[in-house]
């Protein structure tokens, strides 16, 4: 028996990637470049893992488009740019994660002093998490390094997409017994000298959930509910408060061997009792 395939597609984008003079916005106008991306058209790859070219779908899924632009350029570029970015390809994955010129261009979104673009928050959403599941180690450091990430995180939590980012963060690792274990590690040398020796010593920095702790994120969600803010912002801080809880008590079902409390429903416990 012999079945048929259809090598149009792949035959087509392979001449069109052929071209010197390919932009971009012409690529992303293919019907099936997503489809190709998926299964690793390496010709395709080696186009879309240029510098400028990852620049260039990083800013459309972070940058206002222009109000009077084409459809393509406020929607269509936008949407097919999150779908690539947030494909799980080894290769994107990767790259996102190990380029701080480009996890600084995504970070700049959170910095608007304004309101959120709500389809903008869900695209840069969609990414973030992708990072938060396949470059873990990568991203929590370098959001780590950003004062003001919390800050912003709660500036923003009337957006929808941004109270998922943080429920995101929070269930970061699949496996729920290592969710308290969510570390970055800094190298020590063995040897006296100051050199890295044959053996290395990790010194594991505080759990994510241990973090969050420590910036108040739980206190500063409860300060959200307050008549000054505005209804998304009550919806959404509480709806987070809500999630800590359930995951938290998830948490102490599946590991229940664990020596430590979940520090986030702790001080959350405190509040509620009076205690904090």
């Amino acid at each position: 028996m012999f079945w048929k395939f259809d090598l149009h597609t792949s035959s087509h984008l392979d001449t069109l990637l052929e071209r010197e003079d390919l932009s971009l916005p012409e690529l992303l106008d293919e019907e099936d470049v997503l489809q190709e991306c998926k299964v690793v058209n390496r010709k395709l790859l080696d186009f879309l893992l240029q510098p400028s070219h990852l620049q260039a779908m990083v800013a459309w899924v972070t940058q206002e488009p222009p109000a009077s632009g084409e459809e393509r350029l406020r929607y269509k570029y936008p949407s097919v740019a999150c779908e690539i970015l947030t494909s799980d390809v080894p290769q994107i994955n990767d790259a996102l994660g190990a380029d701080e010129s480009l996890l600084n261009r995504l970070y700049g979104f959170l910095q608007s002093s304004g309101s959120l673009n709500p389809l903008l928050a869900s695209f840069f959403s969609k990414v973030m998490g992708i990072l938060i599941n396949r470059k873990t180690d990568q991203l929590v450091s370098f959001l780590r390094k950003k004062d003001d990430f919390v800050d912003l995180l709660l500036q923003h939590i009337g957006t929808s997409a941004i109270m998922d980012l943080l429920l995101r963060l929070l269930t970061c690792v699949e496996r729920p017994q290592l969710r308290q274990d969510v570390v970055n590690v800094s190298r020590a040398s063995s040897s006296g000298d100051g050199g890295l020796g044959p053996w290395t010593v990790m010194q594991p920095l505080p759990s994510l959930p241990q973090w969050l702790n420590e910036e108040k994120i739980v206190q500063r969600l409860i300060e959200q509910i307050h008549p000054s803010k505005d209804e998304n912002q009550h919806s959404n801080a509480s709806q987070s408060l809500c999630d800590i809880i359930r995951l938290s008590r998830e948490q102490m079902i599946q590991v229940q061997d664990s020596p430590e409390p979940d520090q986030l429903l702790a001080t959350l416990e405190k509040w509620v009792y009076g205690r904090g």
